[in-house]
């Protein structure tokens, strides 16, 4: 007969095992807390709107201004949209807009303050959308030299608490009706504390329409698109909204269907899904944000969404990466062409056979063909 000692650790490496994906990691827990923690500290709730505060790290470097960086390459944005008048036109539309609406203002650069003082550049991003064909990007992370640090790298970089993807478009596709819609210009909703602002300083022409007018100064008044921190601010709030009004029904579902700003939802009964639009719709609302672009498989859901202008009158609607179209209730994936190429490189096989985004797995029977021919190649040590 032999004896051994019972090996305690043993016993603890089964348990951690059979608790994969079961206890939460510490990583995560950690997160959980300080995003209570910023809720609690940082965000409020005044004149029917929400505003937070930039999460700084507690060592940061001492921040520049940015301002001689940030004037070259605004004339150089300039210069590039006065090649084509109709961007440049819709480029300071947006501004305009943006000012009217709250989201920015113009100061006076002259008068002294005591917040620190940071100027951002931005340029131009065409888009494929009906909504927004170009959209504003800010360089956060632009630095005025190369041992000083951007505004991004002064703030935490906390990742937003995001509901699983794959878990999302399956739930999506259970129930008998199909309901979509985004949050309109989710991160400008979300007001910036004053004492933040300066450091989202920004130029731009005093006359939109004379290229060589002077530039004038403007500054952020809600959360700028581009930031590091911007996901998480926007998560934190709009989860914060939710919990306090935890007593509306549409809640718990956009609570549990919510990706950033875009909500996917299925609900059985014709009857749940009409009173959940009007529910979803103020609940939003009281946030001071709005619910638009809806589309549906119901159509009495359509014209009453219709008749509130917030339809979205696309054909084929865009579903976190995939493709939906409401008349026939079907999924599908965008097409990207192949080409013939005269000689195919192991990068090219990578590069082609990864643009094919399928979050469910529904194509890997056909996609998995590409990663066997690549693992082989590298098996036979192809050059």
């Amino acid at each position: 007969m032999t004896t051994c000692a019972r090996d305690e650790n043993a016993i603890k490496r089964f348990w951690s095992l059979e608790s994969i994906g079961i206890t939460p990691c510490k990583d995560e827990q950690e997160k959980t807390d300080y995003l209570a923690q910023y809720q609690q500290t940082s965000t409020e709730f005044t004149d029917d709107k929400y505003t937070a505060a930039l999460p700084w790290k507690l060592d940061h470097d001492p921040l520049p201004t940015n301002y001689n960086i940030t004037k070259k390459r605004t004339e150089s944005t300039i210069r590039r949209l006065s090649q084509e008048p109709d961007m440049l036109k819709k480029y300071g539309e947006n501004i305009s807009e943006q000012e009217r609406r709250g989201f920015i203002e113009k100061i006076d650069d002259v008068v002294q303050t005591s917040n620190a003082v940071h100027y951002i550049p931005h340029h131009p991003v065409r888009k494929e959308s009906s909504t927004t064909p170009i959209r504003i990007v800010y360089d956060c992370s632009c630095k005025q030299s190369s041992g000083q640090p951007s505004l991004n790298d002064c703030l935490e970089s906390t990742a937003p608490v995001l509901n699983e993807l794959t878990s999302i478009l399956i739930r999506f596709r259970l129930e008998r009706y199909a309901v979509t819609k985004d949050i309109e210009k989710a991160f400008l909703h979300v007001g910036l504390q004053e004492k933040d602002r300066d450091v989202t300083r920004f130029l731009w022409l005093s006359d939109p329409s004379d290229p060589k007018s002077q530039l004038c100064t403007y500054r952020f008044k809600a959360v700028l698109f581009g930031a590091t921190c911007s996901p998480f601010i926007l998560n934190a709030t709009i989860l914060k909204h939710l919990e306090l009004n935890k007593t509306n029904k549409a809640a718990e579902i956009i609570k549990r269907e919510l990706y950033v700003d875009n909500i996917l939802s299925s609900l059985e009964e014709k009857r749940d899904l009409l009173t959940y639009f009007r529910d979803a719709h103020d609940l939003m609302k009281c946030a001071s944000m709005n619910l638009r672009l809806w589309s549906s498989n119901n159509s009495e859901l359509k014209a009453i969404a219709t008749r509130e202008g917030v339809i979205d009158r696309d054909e084929v609607i865009k579903v976190l990466g995939m493709c939906w179209k409401p008349e026939t209730d079907t999924m599908a994936y965008r097409h990207h062409k192949i080409p013939k190429l005269d000689s195919v490189t192991k990068r090219d096989i990578l590069r082609y056979s990864s643009r094919i985004y399928d979050p469910l797995g529904l194509l890997s029977p056909v996609t998995v063909r590409a990663k066997l021919l690549l693992q082989q190649l590298w098996k036979d040590k192809f050059d």
